[in-house]
């Protein structure tokens, strides 16, 4: 398991956590619910990005696009349906899909922190 993917699981457990504190369990089951399609989908597009098959670059970058592009396309799907399960769970999957998002978000604010903070 990648330092990612255990930031993911340990944010996804934060929400969920806050959901079901706050009492919001649609939230916390929506969180629950993207959080595989999450790492489905960031293994998929870390698959392309490790280039396995040594294709050249122009092909290489057509596969990541592609998938990238089917990456967006089968989150919004993935939000359109949970929209039918009320606003809390609309909320709670957006927040299981973003995961990685805030992930790297988490890292990048580390690293300036490392590096003496934007001067």
């Amino acid at each position: 398991m990648t330092r990612i993917e255990k930031g993911m699981l340990m944010l996804a457990a934060v929400a969920a956590v806050a959901g079901v504190g706050g009492g919001y369990y649609a939230y916390a089951a929506g969180v629950g619910m993207a959080l595989p399609v999450s790492l489905l989908l960031l293994r998929w597009q870390a698959a392309a990005v490790e280039n396995l098959d040594n294709l050249p670059p122009g092909k290489a970058f057509n596969r990541f696009f592609g998938r990238a592009l089917a990456r967006s396309l089968l989150a919004v799907a993935v939000l359109g349906a949970a929209a039918a399960g009320g606003i809390a769970f609309l909320f709670g999957v957006l927040t299981g899909l973003v995961l990685e998002v805030l992930v790297y978000m988490g890292e990048a604010v580390l690293i300036i922190c490392r590096k003496g903070g934007m001067k």
